[in-house]
């Protein structure tokens, strides 16, 4: 247990100190290998204890996920521009790949019923739109713009991720990402060739 957590426990926070670790073993493991039980059993506390704090494992995996958004929102707050944006949060979802499955995995339903993951969305929303979005146009002007990096991001780090694309490491994944959302300078690299279909034609 981090001495984080520890502390938290001392001083009578089970709540937090259930969520600190849970995200500890979240980074470390993932979370097919936490469950409550063995949560509690870390701790030292009775399993029931921690329902009383998280319904089940999905709750405590949507808490744990609001944290995660919170956290990249305000690291994303920072940015000075879209190239910068697009860095730090691809930089994020890789350092953190467990943590961001989490976030990535909350279905609409749980943002729309969840208060404290809806709040960590909405806290990475506000922040995205600010850094992105034109300060004139509708709101869906300003939707489509953020959504733009999003998606381009997220499916570049989904692909990245599941070793689709040349294998690199994460900077250069990053940097040939920029330059995909003409955001840098072409990286010095070979480029990866375009896949060729059964006939031998170029796709």
């Amino acid at each position: 247990m981090t001495k984080k957590a520890r502390e938290n426990y001392h001083h009578g926070d089970l709540r937090q100190t259930v969520l600190d670790l849970a995200r500890e073993r979240i980074e470390e493991e993932g979370a097919d290998k936490i469950s409550m039980r063995s949560l509690a059993k870390e701790i030292g506390v009775a399993h029931r204890a921690i329902y009383n704090h998280f319904a089940d494992k999905e709750t405590l995996l949507a808490a744990v996920a609001a944290v995660g958004y919170h956290e990249l929102a305000a690291l994303l707050g920072k940015s000075k521009d879209e190239a910068e944006f697009v860095r730090t949060y691809a930089t994020f979802a890789l350092d953190h790949r467990n943590l961001y499955t989490i976030m990535m995995n909350r279905n609409y339903a749980q943002f729309e019923n969840i208060p404290t993951l809806r709040a960590g969305a909405d806290a990475m929303i506000t922040t995205s739109i600010a850094a992105l979005a034109p300060e004139q146009g509708s709101d869906d002007d300003k939707r489509r713009a953020v959504m733009r990096y999003w998606m381009l991001v997220h499916g570049g780090i989904g692909l990245h991720s599941a070793s689709v694309l040349k294998t690199r490491p994460d900077e250069d994944f990053i940097n040939e990402l920029l330059a995909v959302a003409g955001l840098g300078p072409e990286p010095d690299e070979a480029p990866q060739p375009l896949w060729s279909n059964r006939a031998g034609t170029p796709q």
